[in-house]
């Protein structure tokens, strides 16, 4: 028996007493002077706990004593690798047109020609997916380009991919301009979820994310999401892609979303990455210490409590490190990442090759380049069992990935317990 690695335990001015987190579990718990140097002599000497004592018994069961600290970590690592190499999941990001119809000032997807899958390639995604006889369920990201210039092929495609399987579960990634041409056949085409983004408010957002003729965007996507709010069984997210020039108008669009959306649709921070080299925006945040010191401006300012701020255990994987997670592009060629879409040089394969990986280089590099389960420094971070390791392409790019939580640990639990004793207060 030991003491976890991935405990936290500090004296908070704040509620007056010590505070011990674990990673592991996610569990808080607060401890008067007493409760602290009781805990002081079994951090020293974990034989003395006592499992048969309710308070010890939480400690073990909390996970802030473990059996083996190695232990707990090769638990984390083959979990995740299960999970990555599950072979009966079959994840596809499907980019059924290249075009789109905005021409926001930090797209990544640079040179994009106005392509559009031909039927032989909706085809040919069809054999893809009924070759692989092994899947049992079937999850698609619909993506772009901007997906709803291409609703009859979502809509024809989305059809025949229910019918092959019968777990089958889809999300679409939109700006939002054109998803009333699709709200009433979301539930029909089982997309489940939605991702919009919104800028800041009207003048802010028209600036960044304006039309390719110049036109504004504000009103009409959030008439569309006003519609959206009146809908069952669809979870929608708005994201608000946030840098220097617009992150204090996050505090204005929370307070209009929530005032105008029913409450039920989402508002999180997506912090702007220069990761391609040609974003036009002012400043983007690039390292978590600038991440962490934006959340909590915005919970001292307006009480505004985000996801990111308490850590929570997440999985470390996306279509980059999944065997069986691909991006299909317009022209059937296949990709490890969103942000390769287009580029010649990271196609891993395509979807008409009997052998699906032509490119085994860069298929090895994003499976496992930079992979932070092979990195001694993410591993033995407090933080790892509830760090998601961020994006692998950026890792390779030696962009920072660090959550938030890694440089305001102590703030950020402290605005935890805040919310969850202010919680506590009410119900009472």
């Amino acid at each position: 028996m030991e003491w976890s690695k991935y405990n936290h335990l500090f004296f908070s001015k704040k509620s007056n007493s010590y505070l011990l987190y674990s990673a592991i579990s996610n569990m808080l718990i607060e401890l008067d002077e007493e409760d602290y140097q009781y805990l002081l002599q079994i951090k020293e000497n974990p034989t003395i706990l006592d499992l048969t004592q309710e308070n010890d018994k939480l400690l073990y069961n909390g996970r802030f004593f473990v059996d083996s600290n190695e232990t707990e970590k090769n638990k984390i690592l083959l979990s995740t690798l299960i999970k990555r190499y599950d072979n009966t999941r079959l994840s596809l990001t499907i980019a059924p047109t290249r075009g789109c119809n905005f021409d926001c000032i930090y797209c990544y997807e640079t040179d994009r020609p106005n392509i559009t899958m031909s039927q032989k390639v909706q085809n040919g995604v069809i054999d893809f997916i009924q070759k692989q006889k092994q899947i049992k369920n079937l999850g698609v990201c619909w993506y772009g380009g901007e997906p709803t210039l291409a609703i009859p092929i979502i809509r024809s495609m989305s059809k025949q991919m229910i019918k092959l399987v019968e777990d089958y579960s889809a999300v679409i990634v939109t700006n939002g301009y054109y998803i009333d041409k699709i709200i009433d056949e979301l539930y029909d085409l089982k997309i489940q979820a939605l991702q919009i983004t919104l800028d800041g408010m009207p003048d802010t957002h028209n600036s960044r994310r304006m039309l390719k003729n110049g036109g504004k965007t504000f009103e009409k996507i959030f008439s569309n999401l006003s519609a959206l709010s009146k809908k069952d069984n669809i979870n929608v997210t708005v994201r608000m892609n946030v840098d220097d020039s617009n992150a204090m108008e996050y505090i204005k669009l929370y307070r209009y979303c929530k005032q105008n959306l029913n409450g039920k649709i989402n508002l999180y921070p997506g912090f702007v990455h220069n990761s391609s080299g040609v974003c036009k925006v002012e400043s983007c945040y690039d390292d978590c210490l600038k991440k962490a010191a934006f959340l909590k401006k915005i919970f001292d300012s307006d009480f505004i409590y985000t996801s990111d701020i308490y850590p929570f255990r997440t999985e470390k994987m996306c279509i980059c490190n999944m065997r069986n997670g691909y991006l299909i592009g317009t022209e059937g060629e296949l990709y490890k990442c969103w942000h390769h879409l287009g580029q010649k040089n990271k196609e891993i394969g395509t979807i008409f090759a009997d052998k699906i990986i032509t490119n085994g280089n860069n298929f090895a590099n994003a499976m496992l380049g930079q992979d932070c389960l092979f990195d001694n420094k993410c591993t033995d971070c407090l933080l790892f069992p509830s760090c998601s390791c961020g994006c692998p392409d950026m890792r390779q790019q030696e962009i920072n990935q660090c959550i938030p939580a890694k440089s305001m640990l102590e703030d950020f639990i402290e605005i935890h317990y805040l919310v969850k004793t202010t919680q506590q207060t009410k119900e009472k």
